[in-house]
């Protein structure tokens, strides 16, 4: 009986149960203080350089300077990119200037730099209807408690990927002309005319109705 009434020690045992666990909850803590910020501005930096490419790839007469990292305004027509062109090149690269807009947006911010940060991908995609510019990039950094011990990584990776749409007056004429050219094709093809005669009939019947 003196024995199970003892508490002698009791304060020990539960220190070793819950220590571990409290130095978890710490390191968890003390992770997310340094991924949430660095998660942040990695995401705004892709932003910002998806959106700077896509305006300087644009028919809005804009351009990006990535040493002032500010917008600058092109009198010159030659300037601008024919979107006739590009429709053929597939897809066309500008890792070079990406990176450079990404990593100089990056150190503007306050967050640490710890760990390589490496652009994935920084290109623009040729679409029928309109063209995107796909920047994404992946920032390494130490883990800064060693947790090793219950299998935990060394490091962790932080991806970012941000996607704008090109902004381009003449490709979506070019793009609604397209549509139309294989509209009129698969109706000739298929002989579709009674359907498409039909379509008219009953829209003309609606704005008819609607006094149009």
């Amino acid at each position: 009986m003196r024995l199970t009434e003892d508490s002698n020690g009791d304060a020990a045992v539960e220190a070793t149960i819950l220590f571990p666990i409290m130095i978890m909850i710490f390191a968890a803590l003390v992770l997310l203080s340094v991924y949430l910020p660095a998660r942040a501005a990695l995401q705004r930096a892709a932003q910002h350089t998806a959106t700077a490419l896509a305006t300087e790839s644009s028919d809005t007469w804009l351009f990006f300077d990535e040493d002032s990292m500010s917008y600058y305004r092109e009198y010159d027509r030659k300037q601008l990119k024919n979107v006739y062109a590009d429709l053929f090149t597939g897809s066309s690269d500008i890792s070079s200037k990406g990176e450079a807009i990404i990593i100089d947006n990056e150190n503007r911010s306050i967050t640490s730099k710890t760990g390589n940060l490496i652009v994935e991908e920084c290109l623009i995609i040729n679409r029928i209807l309109y063209k995107e510019v796909i920047v994404t990039a992946t920032r390494e950094f130490p883990v800064p408690v060693d947790l090793s011990f219950i299998g935990f990584p060394g490091s962790i990776s932080i991806t970012a990927t941000s996607v704008a749409v090109v902004q381009n007056g003449d490709e979506f004429i070019r793009s609604v002309d397209i549509a139309g050219d294989f509209a009129a094709f698969i109706v000739e093809k298929y002989n579709l005319f009674n359907i498409t005669d039909a379509i008219n009939s009953f829209g003309n019947r609606v704005t008819g109705l609607l006094g149009w």
